[in-house]
């Protein structure tokens, strides 16, 4: 019981602040609603811990579901906010913020369904589970990957149009 309740602790350290990030910076949730959405996917997935075969994909699943949820109920889905926020380790490093800011700015000239299976990658979420979250099959999750990741390419300067 102890290994699987380590499991959950290690998952939850791991997860939360990925999840949370995401829901903000990602999909433009509010703080607070990205937050509860989170906590509440987290809470659900402690309870059926033992019964979930694939928890990366099912916490986001419920977690989005949530923050939908609750924005259309709080009336709250904020936009992103104007000025970015970096990590201090990646701040420290002004290359790589650089790098950061405009790989997030290409992120949101992508369509809708690239931002997200890129999203979810950057993630570190799988083309199954990324599929499973998305609704499509794991084809469509990785077409949509590499069209996202050559446009994503282009944009940065990294291949030729």
């Amino acid at each position: 019981m102890a290994s699987e309740a380590d499991g959950y602790n290690t998952f939850f350290r791991d997860q939360y602040p990925k999840l949370v990030a995401t829901l903000i910076y990602h999909h433009g949730f509010a703080e607070q609603i990205a937050e509860d959405a989170a906590a509440e996917a987290m809470t659900r997935l402690l309870l059926d811990w033992e019964k979930v075969h694939t928890p990366t994909a099912w916490m986001w699943t419920v977690a989005i579901r949530e923050a939908v949820r609750l924005s259309k109920h709080r009336n709250r889905h904020a936009p992103l906010p104007d000025t970015p926020l970096a990590d201090p380790r990646a701040a420290a490093d002004l290359a790589a913020a650089e790098l950061a800011l405009m790989a997030g700015i290409a992120v949101k000239a992508l369509p809708p369904r690239q931002q997200e299976v890129m999203a979810l990658t950057l993630n570190d979420l799988k083309p199954e589970e990324i599929a499973e979250i998305l609704g499509c099959t794991p084809e469509q999750a990785r077409g949509n990957l590499t069209h996202a990741r050559r446009a994503l390419r282009r944009s940065l300067g990294m291949e030729e149009a």
